[in-house]
């Protein structure tokens, strides 16, 4: 569960890193063009097998910080049922992005695990094109890394959303570089055809299969199979997630879609 729950990063959100100040006397929002809907929540049902062991949300939403307007795309990951009680999950992720450019300018990990639990954040300064990574400890110095940055870098949860704009197509292999905690890995996500996911509210949604090969730590694992699908429409949202391992299997389904264009999702045939 606990690899599962790092690999939903790019999938999940709620909880509260940051304060939203009031939008009385704020300048308007700025009209950007997006590949995904501001307002919008994403919710999944995770399963160990044929097990429910959690749900997973994403949402999209304005700030108003640093004098200005950011992206933020926030990510909750809860255990529920019997996990919950043997091995409670509450992992919390943010990411800001500067609506202009798209690049991003924070990503702030809160992950509680079990007994476990992990603080980080990296920041991001374009104009000196680095990122510096720092991981809290109680025990010990913080752990700080720099990373340098190229003009396209992202991290992966930016990364993930925006590449809802790319329009892919039926067994291709489309090579990217993302930034996991304080490396910069690089990508392949290769596509086969285009299957129906049934989905409990909506139906049979079609969906293209996507299988993203790379080894990174704590987020895709060299120990088992990953699978994703994306629904064969303008949204590309994530209808299914598949991870199969030598030990277990865990899946991931679209539940609900809520906000702008939620009536496009209506149930299908």
């Amino acid at each position: 569960m606990k690899k599962f729950c790092l690999i939903l990063l790019f999938l999940c959100g709620a909880g509260s890193l940051f304060a939203e100040e009031a939008t009385e006397d704020l300048p308007p929002v700025p009209e950007v063009s997006l590949p995904f809907p501001m307002g919008e929540t994403l919710t999944y049902n995770i399963y160990w097998g044929i097990i429910g062991v959690g749900e997973s949300k994403a949402t999209t939403s304005w700030i108003w910080q640093e004098d200005r307007w950011l992206i933020r795309i926030r990510f909750r990951t809860r255990s529920n049922g019997v996990l919950a009680k043997l091995y409670p999950v509450d992992d919390v992720v943010d990411t800001l992005i500067d609506p202009v450019t798209y690049r991003p300018v924070s990503h702030v990990l809160d992950l509680q695990e079990g007994k476990h639990q992990r603080n980080a954040q990296t920041i991001f300064n374009w104009d000196r094109m680095q990122a510096v990574y720092t991981k809290a400890h109680e025990d010990k110095e913080d752990e700080v890394k720099t990373i340098p940055l190229e003009e396209e870098s992202g991290d992966l949860v930016s990364f993930m959303y925006f590449l809802r704009d790319t329009t892919f197509e039926e067994n291709k292999s489309y090579d990217f570089e993302v930034l996991s905690d304080y490396k910069m890995y690089d990508l392949t996500v290769k596509t086969a055809g285009v299957d129906k996911i049934h989905l409990a509210d909506y139906g049979k949604t079609k969906s293209l299969k996507l299988i993203p090969e790379a080894k990174f730590e704590g987020v895709f694992v060299s120990d088992g199979k990953i699978e994703l699908w994306l629904s064969d429409d303008e949204r590309r949202l994530l209808t299914k997630l598949e991870l199969d391992t030598p030990f277990a299997n865990v899946k991931l389904l679209l539940k609900s879609v809520e906000g702008p264009g939620a009536d496009d999702w209506k149930k299908k045939d």
